[in-house]
Parts: C-alpha cells; sequence; structure tokens
C-alpha cells in the first residue's frame, strides 16, 4: 500500500485536531492509501484526551491559563511544547488495522527502533520485568505520568505515547516523542535530557518518516494536501476544535 507523506508543520493545537480529522474522514471515503504526517504546535497547549474531564484542567493552577484542545483521541492530557507528534490514518482494510495493539506496536517498535539508533534505550513497557516496570499512578491525568502496556520508556520515564480514534473504514493513531523537558511539565524529562541527542522536531522528522513507513509496510510518497482537504480541516476548526462545546464536554 502506498503511504502519502505530507511535510512537517506547525500549527495551532485546533489546527492541528482538526487537520488529523479531515485526514481520517479522506482515508474513510478513499482508502486507497494512508497518509502520515509529522507536524508540532505553535504555541505550547494541553491537549486532553477525548473521556477526560475539563474540570481537571480548571483544578490545577498550571492549567488554567494555557492553551488547551480536546482530541478526538484517547489516553491522557499531554502538553505539547518540546516535542514530535506524528500522526498515521489507515483504511480498515490495513492488515495493522485489527486488533488496536497491532497498529500501536508497529509504530513503537519502529519508533524504538529509531531512538535506538541514537543510542537512547527505549523498551515496550509490557515487557520489562517488574522490578524494571516500577509503579505509577492508575489513571494519571498527564498521559506521560502514566504506564501503558504499550508506551516506549528509557528506565523509568516515558519517552512515547499513542492513543486512536477509529471511524468506519479508517484509524487515525496520534503519537508524541517527547524530546526535552517543559518549563510547566519539569517532572517528565525527554530524550534529549536522557542522551546526548538534538530536541529539534525537524531533525527527529525526518527519522521517523524514514523508518516508520517501510516498517509498516507501506511504500512511502511524498505528497501535498489532497483537494479541498484544508478547507474540510478550516471548517471543522471552527466548528469543533475551537467551540468550548467541544473542548468543555465533558
Amino acid at each position: 500500500m502506498i503511504c502519502r507523506v505530507l511535510p512537517y508543520r506547525v500549527a495551532e493545537g485546533p489546527t492541528n485536531m482538526a487537520i488529523d480529522e479531515a485526514l481520517l474522514d479522506h482515508v474513510a471515503r478513499d482508502p486507497s492509501a494512508a497518509w502520515f504526517r509529522t507536524y508540532g504546535w505553535a504555541t505550547p497547549t494541553l491537549s486532553l484526551g477525548y473521556f477526560q474531564r475539563w474540570a481537571e484542567t480548571e483544578a490545577e493552577p498550571r492549567w488554567r491559563d494555557a492553551a488547551k484542545v480536546r482530541r478526538a483521541t484517547g489516553g491522557g492530557a499531554i502538553w505539547h511544547e518540546h516535542e514530535i507528534t506524528f500522526a498515521i490514518v489507515i483504511p480498515s482494510s490495513h492488515p495493522l488495522a485489527r486488533p488496536n495493539t497491532a497498529l500501536y506496536r508497529a509504530v513503537h517498535r519502529a519508533t524504538a527502533a529509531v531512538l535506538a539508533s541514537r543510542s537512547v534505550d527505549a523498551r515496550r513497557h509490557g515487557d520489562l520485568a517488574p522490578d524494571e516496570a516500577g509503579s505509577t499512578p492508575a489513571h494519571p491525568f498527564l498521559c506521560f505520568a502514566g504506564r501503558d502496556g504499550e508506551d516506549l520508556v528509557h528506565g523509568g520515564d516515558k519517552l512515547v505515547g499513542s492513543a486512536q480514534r477509529r471511524r468506519a473504514g479508517a484509524v487515525l493513531q496520534h503519537s508524541s516523542l517527547l524530546l526535552r523537558r517543559a518549563d510547566a511539565v519539569p517532572e517528565l524529562p525527554g530524550a534529549a535530557d536522557l542522551a546526548d541527542v538534538t530536541d529539534d522536531p525537524r531533525a527527529w522528522s525526518d527519522l521517523i518518516v524514514a523508518a516508520l513507513v517501510p516498517a509498516l509496510g507501506m511504500e512511502p510518497e511524498p505528497a501535498g494536501w489532497p483537494d479541498g482537504l484544508l478547507d474540510r480541516a478550516d471548517r471543522i476548526e471552527r466548528e469543533v476544535y475551537r467551540n468550548p462545546a467541544w473542548n468543555q464536554k465533558r
């Protein structure tokens, strides 16, 4: 299968989320190819998982005045500052679409290989021995404060987490690679805090694209935006991701 790869792009949180939803809709309508993109956040932003409660952002002072957006994908909240986000959308006919762990593991395996190529040892949390895995809160507010079995960790620190959204005909998976500790979340180190590696997301974007798409059994093809997609994304952004009714729905 062809996987069309979009160029790295920096945008505001609502724009990023709207583009990913528009891509999910696009693949559901046209399952002839998968789509992949890496991106950054123009403003440091807290993204809430789909099922999280908005009241939790008001209860903690550090989030009250922060830029916030609710994702369409699940999981815990992520502080997007010194990190790189990547999104892949595959048709439901793709071999990795089921079970849901198949796509998580394939993406994380390829990402772990990228990290290993830069001397960062990142392993699937579920593969660690009990004495290595340690203990974490059962349901932490922040995604990177918790440890799911599929997460990639370096020692006791989580570096990569992912979440999915499924729609009839397509699957969207968001993944985040933490690159450096942010002032807002000093408890969460990134790869560049743990090893002598760059924290430039554009450099990581090139590495991730080169390794991940072939590892998923697809042929990468540089692409521009599908006709009309950015217009649809702009409408979704206005109607959904900049709409308090969406962001504060829980």
